[in-house]
């Protein structure tokens, strides 16, 4: 997402929820709070967007949009997107102008276009991008984005143990994401791969990786970002998960299970076809009742007879292990299994060595996070077992 520097270049994409990073309410609230929301009856900026109907907010964020261009000149597209949270303004005029188009994304395009007309001139090889998130996800009437506008468009809310065409949960948004194909002239996708509330837990949704890819491919999508563990390793199989979605953004109709069986073999190495089993167990726990989603909390389809078997696997996988290094790689891979007991039986994972073994791996692998939140998570999570009484 961010600029580096690398073989063939990088389309670098210009941070995201940019309303408060480019107008602080810290900086402005006081002297204009006709900047921000205005919500049951009162101007606030705590958990706001920004007043898009008020021309003065207009100019400010083209000032500042043009002044980040200027300033980092190595980005392609530069963001002008909503706050990670929802509130937008409901004044008079803003609730004239979303409902003359459509909607909430209606007013955001009217005024992202505001801003792309006002930089194109200075900038015309550089785009404006923003989010399609939330709020936003509806695609807009009667206004579409202009031509150096990127449109990101977000599937946070999708259940992902199926893919967006099986399943009634991803309906709404399968057509969202068909309306916004035919407006938007440059459309990406901010896809979501993991449980961003436990990096760690065991997450079945390696068969909607590739028809997945393929939906966002047939619906004109020329940019993918699939966000999975970013703040540390750990992930629950991050390198496989990694190693698969790499090889479908290159060739979506390649097939996807040779490359897994081609990482398990070279990653596993003698364990790869023990580790295999265990990957075909979990992924055989979704059925057309089981929903996972990308800020789930607990899974009762994880059963503790589910965790015996599995951490009966591994201990096979680590027998056989060809070295050290792939040991290490076999222990990454039980990780997820470790958290789940720790997480479902306390007591017990604190009584029969698996916290230990837990806690050597992790600190070993330096692992920071194990949820997307950091700290906060992580020290409630040894705190619970710790304080486990024989």
């Amino acid at each position: 997402m961010g600029y580096r520097v690398q073989p063939g270049g990088v389309e670098s994409y210009w941070n995201v929820h940019t309303f408060f990073q480019l107008m602080p309410p810290a900086e402005l609230f006081a002297k204009h709070p006709e900047y921000y929301s205005y919500i049951e009856g009162k101007r606030v900026a705590d958990q706001a967007q920004l007043c898009l109907s008020n021309s003065a907010v207009l100019a400010v964020m083209i000032d500042r949009i043009k002044k980040r261009m200027r300033e980092s000149p190595e980005y392609l597209i530069y963001d002008v997107s909503q706050n990670d949270w929802h509130n937008p303004c409901q004044c008079d005029n803003c609730l004239h102008i979303a409902n003359q188009y459509g909607g909430e994304s209606g007013i955001l395009i009217w005024f992202v276009n505001q801003v792309a007309d006002a930089v194109k001139q200075e900038f015309p090889t550089k785009y404006i991008g923003t989010l399609s998130y939330q709020y936003t996800r509806k695609p807009p009437v009667n206004i579409k984005p202009k031509e150096n506008v990127v449109v990101r468009f977000c599937s946070i809310e999708c259940c992902f143990s199926h893919d967006f065409k099986s399943c009634k949960e991803n309906k709404t948004f399968l057509a969202d994401l068909e309306g916004w194909s035919s407006l938007a002239p440059h459309l990406y996708i901010w896809d979501y791969v993991v449980n961003f509330n436990h990096y760690q837990m065991p997450y079945p949704n390696f068969s909607v990786l590739q028809p997945n890819i393929q939906t966002f491919r047939d619906n004109h999508t020329i940019g993918i970002m699939e966000q999975a563990a970013y703040q540390s390793r750990g992930g629950e199989f991050a390198e496989l998960r990694s190693y698969l979605i790499s090889k479908l953004l290159w060739n979506p109709d390649c097939n996807a299970d040779a490359v897994i069986n081609d990482f398990m073999s070279g990653y596993y190495g003698r364990s790869g076809k023990i580790i295999r089993k265990y990957f075909d167990q979990l992924q055989g726990l979704v059925t057309k009742d089981v929903h996972i989603h990308c800020l789930s909390t607990e899974e009762k389809h994880f059963t503790d007879a589910f965790i015996h078997s599995c951490l009966e696997i591994f201990a096979q996988a680590e027998l056989v292990a060809d070295n050290a290094e792939i040991l290490r790689h076999v222990e990454m891979a039980s990780v997820p299994i470790l958290y789940l007991k720790c997480k479902q039986t306390p007591a017990l994972a604190k009584a029969d060595g698996t916290y230990a073994k837990f806690c050597k791996i992790t600190e070993r692998e330096k692992i920071t996070h194990y949820s997307e939140s950091g700290e906060p998570h992580r020290l409630s999570f040894h705190r619970a077992i710790e304080e486990q009484k024989p």
